[in-house]
C-alpha cells in the first residue's frame, strides 16, 4: 500500500514478492477494462462486434466451420456465452484450459471448438474464450 508516493504497508499472502502468482481470473477483468478502453477509443465498434471479423485470418481455415461462428459477438466471449463447447470443468472439453496449455495457437483453437448440442446461451466457465482478446496483436481490434 503507497501514501503520498511512499509504500506504507507491503504483506504478501503465501510467499513474498518474488512468488509467481496464479493470476487466471484477476486477467478477466483486466480483460474487461482493456475492451471498454478500446471502445472508448473507437478502436473496436462495441461488444456487438463479431469475433470472426476481428480475426479473419481464422474463419477461411477453421476446423468445425458452422454458420453460427459468423455470430459470436465480443460481448458473447466476455460473458462467456458463445455456446461453444469450451468447458474449464470439464476435462474432457477441447476447449478446457489445461488442455489448451498444449496449443500454440489459442485464438484457432477456441474458434475450432463444436457448439454445445442444443445450447442457445450460457456456456460453462472457460478461461480460452476470453484469451482470444488477451491475444490480438496491436492494433487488430481496429478492424
Amino acid at each position: 500500500m503507497a501514501r503520498h508516493g511512499k509504500l506504507v504497508y507491503e504483506a504478501y499472502f503465501d510467499g513474498d514478492s518474488n512468488s509467481l502468482r496464479d493470476t487466471r481470473s484477476a486477467t478477466k477483468s483486466i480483460t474487461d477494462i482493456l475492451i471498454g478502453i478500446a471502445i472508448g477509443e473507437k478502436k473496436l465498434s462495441g461488444v456487438d462486434a463479431r469475433v470472426l471479423q476481428l480475426l479473419p485470418e481464422h474463419g477461411p481455415k477453421m476446423q468445425n466451420p458452422d454458420p453460427r461462428k459468423d455470430k459470436i459477438t465480443v460481448e458473447d466471449f466476455l460473458t462467456m456465452s458463445s455456446a461453444l463447447e469450451c468447458d474449464d470443468w470439464n476435462d474432457a472439453s477441447r476447449g478446457n484450459e489445461e488442455r489448451m496449455y498444449l496449443v500454440e495457437d489459442w485464438r484457432s483453437s477456441s474458434l475450432t471448438c463444436r457448439f454445445v448440442a442444443g445450447c442457445t446461451g450460457r456456456t460453462n466457465r472457460s478461461s480460452a474464450l476470453r484469451k482470444v482478446f488477451q491475444l490480438l496483436p496491436p492494433g487488430e481490434s481496429s478492424r
